[in-house]
């Protein structure tokens, strides 16, 4: 499992419905990479020939739309109309020991008031590839690469701010080696560093960072469609800047895991992690701290061109909110496609995050904040497709968001509403 919680892709016409919720921002969500993970990348096989299969898939998306809080503040509320225009490529190859997906997409949306960040319009930008290369019989080359340009909170994301923060470029990426030792037993080393960079003070200096994370996964075959898998990670997480926000933060982190990998059909299949994790600060000053871990994914074709996605995470995380050293979060997400009619679509997603900051590194101040706070963040996404036919179609999608803080200032409640057109080649 990635360290990121990310969308999934479960074909062309499901990537097609989750651009409903997410078109809204200008981007042409491509496949994450926790799915990602599974497939890979290369133009042409070993020997020189061409590709088994090619498939470009062409977006584009104009929508207009009204958004109550375009800055996600707590007071001073601003509201504002805007006009959105996007588009994306995906490309997918395939031989017979090589895969590819590629997916890049880009968009603009200007607002008729003031937009977030005092700014009247927003760029957004992400270009995503994976890659799967069978070096020999026995083992299996695995390359990933997610990366997105924003000012939208994301909460299909471990690590990003639930609130406007200026403009940040997210990197997520995985390096696995898979190696058959004997028909039942093999190993998964894998290399996944993520990157958060920001634009805009004061959170470049808070939150400008590199987390790193090595892994060795052993995996035994139970049954054709179980397998028992213990694993081992070490993470190191290093923040660029060295000032009162960030400079007790850097650590390193053991994991201790244990869990399964089960694909019960071809429709049905669902993976998790569970354990402990052991952080240390490089500060000596700071103390040491534990805590239980689990990570899980399922995804479930339940009938033609409809699926369900839920995913689940408890473990350490880092803070939003200077002065603190790290938050316990749990997170809940939950993704809908449903095929209504020939024409209709319909996609629904809801994501839960609830954090417990703790260890207050600074609490001398006139109006210190509570030594330890808890906060709860509600995302919800309703969109609907019709589809005139294979090249146009209609669109209208609602989001709400609303974040529940012991910090007020942290709070905010914020509707987005929108209807536009999607065309694909």
């Amino acid at each position: 499992m990635s360290h990121a919680i990310i969308s999934s892709t479960i074909g062309q016409r499901i990537a097609r419905c989750v651009s409903i919720a997410t078109g809204l921002f200008g981007v042409a969500w491509i496949a994450g990479l926790a799915s990602a993970q599974d497939s890979g990348t290369t133009m042409y096989a070993a020997d020189g020939t061409r590709p088994v299969d090619r498939h470009p898939l062409f977006t584009f998306d104009l929508r207009l739309g009204y958004d109550s809080n375009v800055n996600s503040t707590y007071s001073n509320k601003i509201g504002s109309g805007f006009f959105n225009v996007g588009g994306g490529v995906i490309y997918t190859a395939g031989s017979p020991r090589s895969t590819l997906t590629l997916g890049a997409g880009a968009g603009v949306s200007y607002y008729f008031d003031q937009g977030p960040n005092n700014e009247n319009y927003t760029v957004n930008a992400n270009i995503n590839l994976t890659w799967t290369y069978k070096i020999s019989q026995r083992m299996i080359l695995n390359i990933a690469t997610y990366n997105l340009y924003t000012s939208e909170p994301n909460f299909q994301l471990v690590g990003v701010n639930n609130t406007i923060s200026g403009n940040y470029f997210y990197s997520a990426n995985r390096l696995g080696l898979t190696y058959q030792w004997t028909p039942r037993f093999s190993t998964v080393v894998g290399y996944n560093p993520v990157f958060y960079l920001y634009q805009d003070q004061p959170y470049k200096e808070q939150q400008d960072r590199v987390e790193q994370y090595f892994a060795l996964e052993l995996r035994y075959l139970v049954i054709p469609t179980v397998s028992l898998v213990g694993e081992y990670r070490f993470g190191y997480v290093d923040y660029f800047y060295n000032n009162i926000g960030s400079a007790n933060l850097n650590s390193t982190t053991n994991y201790a895991l244990g869990g399964l990998d089960v694909s019960l059909s071809p429709r049905l299949k669902f993976v998790f992690r569970t354990g402990a994790e052991f952080r240390d600060f490089n500060n000596s000053n700071q103390p040491s701290t534990s805590s239980p871990f689990f990570e899980g994914r399922l995804n479930y074709l339940y009938m033609r061109d409809s699926s369900l996605t839920f995913i689940a995470r408890y473990g350490l995380e880092e803070p939003f909110v200077t002065g603190y050293r790290y938050q316990e979060a749990f997170r809940l997400g939950l993704e809908i496609n449903q095929r209504i009619t020939r024409r209709i679509t319909s996609y629904a997603a809801f994501y839960y995050v609830n954090s417990f900051y703790q260890g207050l590194q600074t609490p001398f101040s006139l109006f210190p904040p509570p030594p330890n706070f808890h906060e709860n963040t509600y995302n919800l996404s309703l969109g609907v497709r019709y589809s005139f036919n294979r090249h146009f179609a209609f669109d209208i999608g609602y989001l709400y968001t609303t974040a529940q803080s012991q910090i007020l200032v942290r709070s905010y409640d914020r509707n987005r509403v929108f209807a536009g057109v999607h065309f694909q080649f």
